[in-house]
């Protein structure tokens, strides 16, 4: 059986095209159509099995209601936290969201994202990528007209991103106001990880540091390509640890430097935090290992509905560059922190 239409439908109903169309397209009231009728065309829509064509639709209104999601292949970060924040702002807009993975040479193409606006039938796009684009790559998305927000990169405009340079002062500043003085920032060495989150959380810890009159401390573990501790690394934590300079509290980059001090602790026979204070870089509070630890948290949901907010601004006026927006990250309290004892 053939999709009903507008004509079928006002046909069966005895009223004109024009009548059910502005009933359909939510100008009942404003073209004065009683409300019976309104409610029969709906009822007749429902009953019927009547859907808008969407392409026509489109056209009328001059865009698709979607809105794209690109997704690098390399070094791809979407945690769930961020992809509730992106389906549910999406969502409440009455828009639809497209998800696609490419690798980064080909994002960086300059003709892929003006064909990506056509071939996905987006009004525009939401990058995901690990490192900023270059300014020439941004002049010329500025130059096609082609609204663009980059996620999760530090850039001057067009961009959102949690404020990791903040989260890692607030790290500090909470660990000091528990009475601790030796405080440490453990990170991998990765040379050729250049995410701005690197330099950022680091620096905002130091800066903090020495403006309470501390000297930091920066320790960094070898580079493993997964999650899972490590003996090399844990062997490196266990060195911390055992140094004269011990520190009675430490920062973490993120979830797999913590639980290299979490493991090395553990065959020292330190007690977690009786005798060191844990607080780590994370979407969330992450209980799997052992206890829920005290997370800076990144807030990506948060970003999540900042981009898609940023993203229809950004469709309004494409040539207009939009002031990057740095998501204020909070601290959310587990059990891996506590006042440190004389």
């Amino acid at each position: 059986m053939a999709h009903p239409t507008i004509a079928t439908l006002a046909e069966h109903l005895g009223l004109s095209r024009a009548t059910v169309t502005h009933v359909l397209n939510g100008r009942g009231d404003t073209q004065r159509i009683s409300p019976k009728t309104q409610q029969r065309v709906r009822e007749a829509a429902q009953a019927l099995g009547y859907r808008a064509n969407a392409s026509a639709r489109a056209i009328r209104a001059g865009r698709f209601g979607s809105i794209a999601l690109i997704q690098s292949l390399w070094g791809q970060y979407l945690p769930p936290e961020l992809l509730f924040g992106l389906t549910r702002a999406v969502a409440d807009q009455d828009l639809h969201l497209v998800l696609s993975q490419v690798p980064d040479p080909v994002i960086e193409d300059e003709t892929y994202l003006p064909h990506t606006l056509h071939d996905l039938s987006v009004d525009g796009v939401l990058l995901n990528r690990h490192v900023a684009s270059s300014p020439g790559y941004l002049e010329t998305i500025l130059r096609l007209r082609i609204p663009a927000i980059w996620l999760n990169v530090k850039q001057e405009f067009d961009a959102i991103h949690p404020d990791d340079s903040q989260g890692g002062r607030l790290a500090t500043e909470f660990l000091l106001t528990l009475g601790h003085e030796r405080i440490g920032y453990v990170d991998s060495d990765e040379p050729l990880n250049t995410h701005y989150s690197k330099y950022d959380r680091r620096r905002g810890y130091e800066q903090t540091m020495a403006e309470a009159g501390r000297v930091p401390h920066t320790h960094l573990l070898p580079k493993l390509w997964h999650h899972e501790p490590g003996d090399e690394r844990i062997a490196a934590a266990k060195a911390l640890l055992q140094s004269p300079e011990r520190p009675s509290a430490i920062v973490a980059y993120e979830l797999a430097e913590a639980m290299a001090v979490v493991h090395a602790a553990h065959q020292l026979g330190l007690s977690i935090p009786g005798e060191l204070s844990i607080l780590l870089f994370h979407s969330r509070n992450d209980d799997r290992y052992f206890l829920p630890f005290h997370t800076i948290s990144n807030e990506m949901e948060q970003v999540g509905r900042g981009a898609v907010e940023l993203l229809l601004e950004k469709i309004k006026a494409p040539q207009a560059p939009l002031p990057t927006r740095a998501i204020t990250m909070r601290l959310r309290e587990g059990m891996t922190c506590q006042r440190k004892t004389p």
